[in-house]
């Protein structure tokens, strides 16, 4: 989603008006466990050092500790392509984190957010030569500066060559001395990966974040079941040392997703169900900071979603 010159003047606007009315919360979800996805015209263009340090003033207000940056797709090829644009973009935005960080006391990392298409005629996962390129595509973005790497691939890949992959950059980031998060983006459903192969998964990764939206359930009691059962299935299944990170939703409608269904209240809901039941659910995501915060410029009403996220998101009792 691109943004021009007057989306960042409203964004700008909106930004400073919602850090003001954000009360400071004694939060029992700790940021570092916390993560948004940030609209990817904030990557694509170099913005304004004024939005860079507004969003971090959000960020923070918000206990939100990694902000995820989208950057262009894998190609089919594996190759990972920035322009001279994006890589500026990316650089500052870790740079102003990095110095946000150091003055406020402060633990928000930016995460390259990195995409790709698994099916035929486009990422081919068992094919070495692909990986390899990958591989390299997710080293670049750690001479950026990444504080982390979040893997999107779908639809989600089930086969040995995904496991490849994951263990191949485990050895990158081992011979990079990296020793920050690699994520993945994890279907909600349960059983949409066996149990074997999801433990398989997070055998190899640091974090899994099921997207826990566009269900097209119909009623707020159909998809707190279907948050409650697939967290039940992940805390069952998971490896030990991986953390569960849910992405929850805060965005307009669409036909998957009903918003007086899928909100951040209804989905706080679910996982406060779901942590008394014995689910483990190690922090919360917001799908997106677009809706979440900004409004969509003023296509969609965040308000309901900030409120609840404040009053009982960051309180609930995380493992």
């Amino acid at each position: 989603m691109g943004w021009g010159r007057g989306s960042l003047l409203v964004a700008c606007a909106l930004a400073v008006g919602a850090v003001a009315a954000a009360p400071a919360a004694d939060a029992a979800l700790k940021p570092g466990e916390a993560l948004t996805y940030i609209p990817h015209g904030f990557v694509h263009d170099v913005q304004p050092a004024a939005l860079e340090e507004e969003t971090l003033e959000a960020l923070d207000s918000y206990g939100i500790g990694q902000a995820l940056f989208p950057v262009k797709a894998f190609k089919k090829t594996g190759l990972l392509k920035l322009s001279k644009h994006e890589r500026v973009s990316f650089a500052r935005w870790v740079a102003a984190t990095r110095a946000y960080d150091e003055a406020h006391g402060a633990a928000i990392v930016a995460v390259a957010s990195i995409a790709g298409k698994v099916k035929a005629s486009s990422l081919n996962l068992e094919d070495p030569a692909v990986r390899a390129n990958m591989v390299a595509g997710v080293e670049s973005m750690l001479s950026l500066g990444a504080g982390g790497v979040s893997l999107d691939l779908e639809p989600y890949p089930s086969s040995p060559g995904f496991l490849a992959l994951l263990e191949e950059l485990d050895a990158l980031f081992a011979a990079r001395g990296f020793h920050r998060r690699l994520a993945v983006v994890a279907p909600a459903s349960a059983g949409r990966w066996s149990s074997s192969y999801l433990g398989a998964v997070t055998a190899r990764v640091d974090q899994v974040d099921p997207l826990f939206y566009d269900s097209e359930r119909k009623t707020a009691a159909d998809y707190e079941q279907w948050v409650r059962e697939g967290l039940a299935y992940w805390s069952a299944n998971a490896g030990a040392g991986v953390r569960i990170v849910p992405d929850l939703p805060s965005y307009g409608p669409n036909r998957w997703h009903a918003v007086a269904v899928e909100n951040i209240a209804t989905a706080t809901s679910a996982v406060e169900e779901a942590l008394a039941e014995g689910s483990r659910v190690d922090g919360a995501g917001v799908f997106w900071w677009w809706g979440f915060y900004l409004d969509e410029e003023g296509a969609y009403d965040g308000a309901g979603d900030r409120e609840a996220w404040l009053a009982r998101t960051v309180a609930a009792p995380f493992s």
